[in-house]
């Protein structure tokens, strides 16, 4: 032992035992992320939420705080416990019915761990549905029709008018056609979010796909 002195002293110590390392403490469960499924329900209509840690619970289990950040659209218990042994546990998300569709986020917080998950709630109608949406471009003048029916939009000197905007059922694949008037002629459909192929345009929920039809004079 040398305690810093001009002379170091040295001495041998006796009856002193060897023993192992400490065990290191076990590890603490945090939380790793928050689910909902289904994503998107009509109001009314509950969903699931899930917790999911980072290991198992320890014994008497681990809490998870809850909020929603928007309670008129879904509401969720104030905290949900995963089981000692089990790294996730369900609660129920409760939605209320809305005139315009919302989300909201579904907050999740423990051990000074936040994460969350999101739900949209729909109104029954924009649930089941969405929109294709035809605008004029260019100065001429034509006819756009889909199949199945819906659309039947009249342009006439870059105006439109008639049935030009139509509801159709999620996931519904509609085609549009576009014939010119006799001075006119089409020059084809603007490539567009969702409309990239006129022929073949897959209807999303609440969506409006527009689709810009190009006629010109001749």
């Amino acid at each position: 032992v040398n305690d810093g002195s001009p002379t170091p002293a040295t001495a041998t110590l006796s009856g002193c035992t060897v023993s192992s390392q400490p065990p290191p403490p076990s590890s603490t469960p945090a939380l790793s992320k928050v689910t909902v499924n289904p994503t998107d329900v009509v109001g009314g209509t509950s969903s699931t939420g899930t917790v999911t840690l980072t290991s198992a619970a320890p014994a008497g289990g681990f809490q998870v705080a809850l909020t929603s950040d928007n309670p008129v659209a879904a509401t969720v218990p104030p905290s949900v416990t995963v089981a000692a042994g089990s790294t996730s546990a369900s609660f129920t998300i409760t939605t209320n019915p809305i005139g315009n569709p919302q989300s909201s986020l579904i907050i999740g917080t423990a051990g000074g761990i936040t994460t969350y998950g999101i739900i949209t709630v729909w109104t029954p109608f924009l649930f089941a549905n969405g929109f294709v949406s035809v605008i004029p471009g260019g100065g001429g003048s034509g006819q756009v029709t889909s199949q199945p029916a819906g659309i039947d939009c009249t342009i006439a000197n870059g105006s439109g008018s008639g049935a030009c905007t139509s509801a159709f059922p999620v996931g519904t694949v509609v085609r549009l056609d576009a014939r010119a008037a006799a001075n006119s002629s089409f020059v084809g459909f603007r490539q567009s979010p969702g409309c990239f192929d006129a022929s073949k345009i897959t209807v999303a929920r609440g969506v409006t796909i527009t689709c810009q039809a190009g006629f010109v004079l001749r």
